[in-house]
């Protein structure tokens, strides 16, 4: 059963994270729902879970934007490690702590992937002042509300 329920989040994260960016972003700000997600994994599994599902759900994200691929599964993986171990010293159950975590997380996402984009393109890969302004507020609220529903999941 919790296969079957991992199977489930894992697709139904996916799917939400392509309908939300090709239907709501506004001027092209999105919540990464699937960064959060992983961090969220990071603070209930641990690190080696959220390395893993990081990694796949990384994957996804560069096959839906192409420019810098296999960036994604890189910076999802280590958002996933360091998450894991800051797990450690905080308690990243608790709501605020968590979304503190997160919106760190999409900051660093976010200038780590730039710096990637330096390093293997041509320039410096850049989301956008939307996005690098207002992502990681929306980050850190998807994971809240992603932590609400899980305690209300493994609670029924």
């Amino acid at each position: 059963m919790r296969i079957l329920r991992g199977s489930a989040l894992f697709a139904a994260a996916m799917f939400l994270q392509w309908w939300w960016n090709t239907h709501l972003a506004y001027w092209g700000a999105a919540p990464q729902f699937l960064l959060a997600l992983t961090v969220l994994v990071a603070a209930r599994r641990g690190p080696l879970a959220a390395i893993l599902i990081g990694w796949a759900w990384g994957l996804y994200a560069d096959v839906l934007r192409a420019d810098l691929f296999g960036a994604n599964a890189l910076l999802y993986a280590l958002a996933g490690y360091a998450a894991g171990m800051v797990r450690r010293q905080v308690d990243l159950r608790a709501i605020g702590p968590l979304a503190t975590a997160v919106f760190l997380l999409s900051w660093a996402y976010a200038l780590s992937l730039g710096v990637l984009g330096m390093i293997f393109s041509k320039g410096f890969v850049w989301i956008g002042w939307p996005s690098l302004l207002a992502g990681p507020i929306m980050n850190a609220l998807a994971a809240a509300a992603a932590s609400l529903i899980w305690e209300a999941g493994a609670r029924g």
